[in-house]
């Protein structure tokens, strides 16, 4: 290591003074970084000279003194021309003698408000645009030299044995060819001069990749469409957030336990999206005490997209299924959940039956698209714009080095998402691709919702750019995203909670909610409101009214919305431990008593205002054996176990629950005014929560709604609202819209320990 040198060299480097960095900070301004002080006279050019006919008039000090420096700051009598090469030269001898020139890289110049009127392309044709008469490519590398088309014969041609074609530059930092005749199948990437570099890269926009996504290939996106793709319906929906219920899954986890009934071709596959009626038979072997005989009664248990259909839930959320740098080879894959984009605007090929037919992977993603739409199930897409894989590999950085992502004081990347670097959404032509490509997913794949991992990472104009967007194709098509406060942004820009009032029609995930049921998702142990830790009330209480602002009474909001459709209330998802494991682990009492916590959990999130939420495989008590951070674990800890979808209480239970929710639009509030009218909190004690719903007006069919939450390990007399005849429809480990019971001219109920009742008159 050499000190101010920020090379790890692998042998003993020269000491030759060197200009280690010349960095085009500005039109006119050029930051110099040496490998020693030089002495100033304070005056001219202190020894530097430039080529290409630019001089340089001024030089200031940065660190050191007046006298002595080696970071410092040339003025230029003239702009620089972005994509030309220029070295920079320095008069003065070292103690080791004379300093080497260094060749300029482009460095802050592209924060400059000069760069960013010159530079940002508005065109709607980057990527390939393909008719079968031409193929026009258009990229966008305002700061190359030279950018070549290179195209391969085939996709397994050695790299660098293709065709180079130089293209020409275009408006605002484009370049652009056209190549005449059917390109269909073309195989191409870009090569890229920039910086003294010579750079191979995907296209950015590519739509259609090769095996493992390293290179781009031209298709015809219509034979691309499965038979009827044109015409087939999305399930109809509201628009209205709070009417959703989410279901999260993973591609793989559907299909790839023996359990699934899913053909062995499918596992593991978009396709086995497309496998209806599937099932488990599940054997039951009954011995009769007198005679000794044994029956054995075989029950077809539902599995995959059936049992989603059965359970009632209205969206599912596919995680990752852009192409991802994660999995191994595709076409022998491994587990992963595959947060680490790579092709932003291709499907993931491990999914495919063929992921080296470029064409395969999207045509499968469609089919299961269209097959869950047939089965009265929106499909949701979960994004990833806040980070890449690799941020050094990755083909915008390669392309445009410098301008994908943020960097600190020092130049270093920033690592908000944790996983080394951020994507600097606030830069204008980053905003516009982040946009294109929501777009892009949502117009040719159906889509029609958006879960944006790590949001809070993302800048607020780049959401509601996202949210005009996609109101102009569907307005019902739903966005919602982790909104946790984190990296380098300032915070009145963040796309998160605390901002949450600046993003119409986006939604957070209530992690106050979600803590507040079940306990801290950091301390396994840690129990909530309905596992033990009843002093959670103040949670739970600003969760069930969606985080709004309540007049009536205060309430503990970590966060504040402006309506209860932007808060998604959930106690599992794929991140962290499952329900059940968290049970298992926080709470105490054996298997019955805990498969009451999950219920009296359950409840919270679908009686709650909001948009609730929920895990595949939460409603049948799903485990990962403890596994709280499992994306990459095997498919055995990861696969969705249908044996284990019995008929039981807990699934009847969540099924109620569902239809509940849905037949009845008190639980369903859309705005922050309706919620104070018609939602009041109910006086109780011993931590037990309860509230009141008014549903007259129109509403709903059921005037007065009563919920009460019992955490204490005793029944709990509740006073309700007023005498009558009360119809009770959630006790214990039953749930629906069916009457369980009549309490004739009651004035109280009893809400049986740990568990939920609702009823209503």
């Amino acid at each position: 290591l050499v000190q101010g040198d920020s090379t790890v060299y692998t042998s003993e480097p020269s000491l030759v003074p060197r200009i280690r960095s010349a960095r085009i900070d500005d039109f006119r301004k050029i930051t110099i970084g040496l490998s020693s002080q030089i002495d100033l006279a304070g005056s001219g050019n202190e020894g530097f000279t430039l080529d290409g006919g630019l001089s340089v008039t001024s030089v200031r000090h940065l660190n050191g003194s007046t006298t002595k420096a080696s970071l410092l700051e040339l003025t230029l009598d003239a702009d620089v021309t972005l994509g030309s090469n220029y070295n920079v030269s320095l008069a003065t001898t070292g103690l080791h003698g004379s300093y080497e020139s260094a060749l300029t890289t482009v460095g802050q110049i592209m924060n400059s408000e000069a760069f960013q009127t010159l530079f940002t392309y508005e065109g709607t044709d980057l990527g390939n645009t393909y008719t079968a008469g031409e193929t026009k490519f258009v990229v966008w590398a305002p700061t190359a030299s030279q950018v070549d088309l290179i195209t391969y014969p085939s996709a397994a041609s050695p790299a660098g044995d293709g065709t180079q074609t130089t293209m020409t530059k275009g408006a605002n930092g484009t370049w652009n060819i056209t190549l005449s005749g059917d390109q269909k199948g073309l195989v191409y990437n870009y090569v890229v001069s920039v910086g003294g570099a010579v750079n191979e890269a995907v296209d950015p926009y590519a739509r259609a990749v090769t095996l493992n996504g390293v290179r781009g290939v031209v298709v015809d996106l219509s034979q691309t469409d499965p038979s009827g793709w044109a015409s087939e319906a999305k399930p109809s929906f509201s628009g209205n957030p709070t009417d959703a219920i989410i279901y999260e899954l993973h591609v793989r986890d559907l299909s790839m336990d023996s359990s699934s009934g899913v053909p062995a071709p499918h596992k593991g596959k978009y396709l086995a999206l497309t496998d209806n009626n599937t099932t488990f038979a599940s054997r039951t072997t009954t011995v009769n005490s007198k005679t000794k005989k044994k029956k054995t009664v075989v029950t077809q248990i539902k599995t995959g997209v059936s049992a989603i259909k059965d359970l009632g839930v209205t969206h599912v959320q596919l995680q990752p299924i852009f192409d991802f740098a994660s999995g191994g080879n595709e076409a022998d894959p491994i587990f992963n959940w595959g947060y680490d984009p790579l092709n932003y605007n291709a499907p993931e090929g491990s999914y495919s039956t063929n992921p080296s037919d470029p064409k395969s992977r999207i045509n499968e993603l469609k089919q299961g698209v269209k097959s869950l739409h047939s089965n009265g199930l929106r499909v949701m897409m979960d994004v990833v714009y806040n980070h890449v894989a690799s941020a050094g590999d990755f083909s915008q950085e390669l392309i445009v080095p410098g301008y994908f992502f943020r960097t600190d004081a020092t130049g270093a990347l920033t690592n908000g998402s944790g996983c080394g670097n951020d994507v600097a959404s606030e830069r204008p032509m980053v905003r516009k691709f982040i946009v294109d490509s929501v777009s892009y997913w949502a117009s040719q794949y159906h889509l029609d919702g958006f879960r944006f991992d790590l949001m809070g990472l993302i800048d607020i104009q780049t959401m509601k750019d996202v949210r005009s967007a996609l109101n102009a194709i569907d307005p019902s098509i739903l966005v919602i995203g982790e909104g946790w406060n984190m990296g380098t942004l300032p915070d009145d820009q963040k796309a998160g909670q605390l901002n949450v009032d600046q993003l119409t029609g986006i939604a957070v995930f209530n992690d106050q909610i979600r803590d507040g049921v079940k306990g801290s998702v950091w301390t396994n142990s840690e129990p909530g409101y309905a596992t033990g830790k009843p002093t959670s009330i103040e949670d739970v209480k600003a969760g069930v009214i969606g985080n709004i602002f309540y007049s009536k009474a205060p309430t503990s909001n970590k966060f504040t919305t402006s309506n209860p459709s932007q808060s998604v209330n959930y106690v599992e998802a794929h991140d962290n431990l499952t329900l059940w494991d968290k049970l298992k682990l926080s709470a105490s009492g054996n298997a019955e008593k805990l498969k009451g916590l999950s219920r009296m959990s359950a409840s919270v999130v679908m009686l709650s205002q909001g948009v609730p939420f929920m895990q595949a495989g939460q409603e049948f008590l799903r485990s990962k054996n403890g596994n709280s951070n499992s994306y990459n674990a095997s498919d055995l800890i990861n696969s969705i176990k249908w044996s284990t979808r019995v008929a039981s209480p807990t699934l009847s239970y969540y099924k109620g629950l569902i239809q509940l929710r849905k037949s009845h639009a008190v639980f369903r509030m859309g705005t922050a005014a309706a919620v104070n009218q018609r939602f009041n909190f109910l006086p109780a004690t011993k931590s037990v929560l309860a509230y009141s719903l008014n549903g007259t007006g129109g509403l709903d069919s059921w005037a007065t709604t009563v919920v009460g939450f019992n955490p204490n390990t005793k029944p709990y007399t509740l006073k309700l609202p007023s005498k009558g005849n009360w119809q009770l429809v959630v006790s214990l480990d039953k749930a629906g819209t069916k009457t369980l019971k009549i309490l004739k001219g009651a004035k109280t109920v009893v809400i049986p320990a740990q568990s939920t009742v609702v009823l209503h008159r």
